[in-house]
């Protein structure tokens, strides 16, 4: 008698698939539809009645992996999320896109393993319940307290379109200019420092990153209003790593970075990064990685350096790998010191490093050349200490130009093996390890001044022999023998072996150690090769020319000018402040902010800078679901009781479909559209060989 229920509910379970409330399928439940189906006539495939599905790109992550989104049209919404097998970030092997849609979702399913499966990750899966999410913004909010007080109305579009432009008394404060007013084209903001451009440059615009609207960003704030203060969140999230990566490449406009050749290489160094754990692209790395460690023939080898044990280095990874643990911030130390042993005992590519040129490197047959061999000045007292030697300073005629939009360029010079000085377009090798002193030729063929130079591997090992293994040991807490035993390891396996990072190097130290870190991969001569350190193709480009419009040109748009407010790519040498001060007989160091000739847009600097007033204060700030009192460490003590003041920020406005700890600080929140429901071109990030967008 007492099994008399279970029984009962074990007996209508067989008769109707489950002894609770009635799922749509006995066999199924409640799971889904299949996604396809094959027609057994005529083997075609064919979406089921009541859904189409559409590829897209997920917006979970900054990777952006292509997926395939189920649609049921009886309720227009969307009902799963996978992977699209056409994109290289969804599956490892993606299908060609000359093979026929139905061919390829075919081998989605039936008998064909795995081979071709596309898949999205958890995240990415459920990025679909933001679409009916219940905290979602859908009508413009404006605040009717103060800034941060969590106090706001519902306003319409069209009262907000009207405040933003035309300002006034917005929040009952005082006069607020809208951004009619801040836009002048013409006007200096401050006659003295010209340099800085017009008034329009008091707007901020921020975007979280390139979701493939930001074209459409651009063409607001750049081309149609004029600021050039327009960013996204790329300074808090790699900048140190782009810069010394596109340093030591000889690259700092594009600043290029890349991956292993995952299929060719044999051993792997990752500092301050872990595959499949951190650094995008996520799911493709964690995939390319289980299938290189689970070679039968080379199978691939790897080190992790983190002060952190991470999931990627474990015995559940397999014996393959270790971990190398190393305090916080001192992975310069453990590069250097590798460098340091490379260099001492010979373990370096000497072939590659010694072509000193493109002739030089094509008759060698090399993938690439380096500037190892260029001849440097090696005087600290002289004012181009550091500086290579150039052709002009031998009193060599400048070459010809290329072409009519080439201009000429000056020559490097090298030192060959009978002890002549050529120029670095010699198409055969040239010394590596030289110091000596060469004589100048002055203005009209004078006599010139006696140079100390060397070339920079020597100035490299140098600079490594600066503190000795012990003493590097000391500062990163790794062991002399590890430092030596990682830094022959990374030099046994010719070109095949790759030293990778990312956001481990934001540190203080970040543009050195990333630096550092490529020098790793130069040394070994593993660029761009089989097996090595290989750069991504990029996307598709440019945005703009299209059937209908042209995004990227129209008329009447306006060039932007003026020095940025993160005062990047311009030096301080070159400001009216710097030059008032040397006129003054003033010390001009130090800058009342510091300034960074080198490096890409900084948003986080930006608005700090703005915030501050240096060098000109901000009027307005548009932030396009961006996140950065979350997302920056320390912006929520240093910057947000500064954000909230008017008097320092008098028009803050947030788009974003959520209130997150940035958009509470705003003026107005304007509803943003979400993941699947915008338009526009992205592309995948590094580790992608062909070129792709999405």
């Amino acid at each position: 008698a007492g099994y008399g229920e279970t029984i009962a509910r074990g007996a209508k379970g067989l008769l109707t698939g489950t002894a609770g409330a009635p799922t749509p399928d006995a066999v199924r439940g409640n799971s889904l539809q299949p996604e396809f189906r094959i027609d057994p006539a005529t083997g075609l495939l064919d979406t089921h009645p009541g859904q189409v599905v559409s590829p897209s790109s997920c917006l979970g992550c900054w990777t952006q992996c292509g997926v395939r989104v189920r649609v049921d049209t009886e309720s227009n919404r969307i009902i799963r999320i996978a992977g699209n097998p056409y994109h290289p970030l969804a599956t490892t092997n993606h299908a060609p896109m000359d093979t026929p849609v139905r061919e390829v979702y075919a081998m989605l399913g039936g008998d064909n393993g795995l081979e071709g499966r596309a898949t999205s990750c958890a995240r990415g899966s459920a990025m679909l319940e933001h679409q009916t999410a219940a905290h979602r913004v859908l009508q413009p909010l404006k605040r009717v307290g103060p800034r941060g007080s969590g106090q706001w109305e519902t306003i319409s579009f069209e009262q907000l379109i009207e405040e933003v432009c035309e300002g006034g008394d917005l929040f009952g404060e005082g006069h607020v200019d809208g951004l009619r007013a801040i836009r002048d084209v013409e006007t200096l903001i401050d006659p003295d420092n010209p340099e800085y451009g017009p008034k329009s440059n008091q707007l901020l615009m921020t975007d979280s990153a390139n979701e493939g609207r930001t074209p459409l960003i651009n063409r607001f704030a750049r081309q149609s209003f004029g600021t050039v203060n327009v960013s996204n969140h790329g300074s808090y999230c790699g900048q140190s790593y782009r810069v010394g990566t596109g340093a030591a490449l000889g690259d700092l406009v594009s600043m290029p970075h890349g991956k292993p050749d995952w299929k060719n290489s044999r051993f792997g160094l990752f500092i301050g990064t872990a595959p499949a754990q951190s650094g995008n692209p996520f799911q493709r790395m964690g995939r390319e990685l289980a299938d290189a460690r689970s070679r039968k023939e080379n199978t691939y080898r790897y080190v992790v350096v983190s002060p952190l044990l991470p999931m990627s280095s474990s015995h559940a990874a397999g014996s393959n790998n270790r971990w190398l643990p190393v305090r916080p911030g001192t992975d310069l130390a453990l590069v250097m010191g590798m460098i340091r042993w490379i260099l001492e005992n010979e373990r370096y590519d000497a072939r590659f490093l010694a072509q000193p040129g493109p002739a030089a490197m094509e008759a060698a047959g090399e993938a690439w050349w380096s500037n190892a061999t260029h001849l440097l000045i090696n005087d600290p007292d002289h004012p181009r200490y550091g500086s290579f030697l150039r052709g002009a300073d031998l009193g060599w005629p400048l070459p010809e130009p290329k072409d009519d939009k080439t201009p000429a360029q000056d020559v490097y010079v090298v030192q060959l093996a009978d002890g002549t000085l050529a120029p670095h377009t010699t198409a055969q090798a040239a010394e590596l390890f030289i110091s000596r002193t060469v004589d100048t030729i002055g203005q009209d063929g004078a006599a010139g001044e006696q140079l100390n130079v060397c070339t920079s591997l020597t100035k490299l090992r140098e600079e490594a022999q600066r503190m000795t293994l012990e003493e590097y040991s000391a500062q990163c807490g790794v062991p002399v023998a590890e430092i030596e035993d990682l830094a022959r390891e990374f030099t046994s396996h010719g070109k095949q072996a790759v030293a990778n990072s990312h956001g481990g190097t934001m540190s203080g130290a970040g543009f050195y150690t990333t630096f550092a870190i490529a020098t790793l991969n130069n040394l070994i001569g593993n660029l761009n090769v089989k097996g090595g350190w290989v750069m991504d193709a990029g996307p598709f480009g440019p945005f703009g020319p299209g059937p209908r419009y042209n995004f990227a040109r129209f008329e009447n748009a306006v060039k932007a000018h003026g020095v940025a407010l993160s005062r990047n790519r311009f030096p301080y040498e070159r400001s009216s402040e710097f030059k008032r001060k040397k006129e003054a007989g003033e010390n001009p160091y130090p800058a009342r902010a510091p300034w960074y000739p080198a490096v890409g847009g900084l948003s986080s600097e930006m608005l700090a800078a703005g915030l501050l007033g240096y060098p000109y204060p901000l009027k307005a700030w548009i932030n396009h679901n961006s996140n950065p009192v979350y997302a920056m460490c320390g912006f929520e003590n240093t910057l947000a009781e500064n954000l909230k003041d008017p008097a320092k920020l008098p028009l803050f406005i947030s788009v974003d479909p959520f209130i997150n700890e940035t958009s509470a600080l705003a003026d107005y929140i304007v509803p943003d559209t979400v993941t699947y429901e915008s338009w526009g071109i992205g592309a995948p990030w590094a580790d992608v060989v062909a070129r792709s967008s999405t």
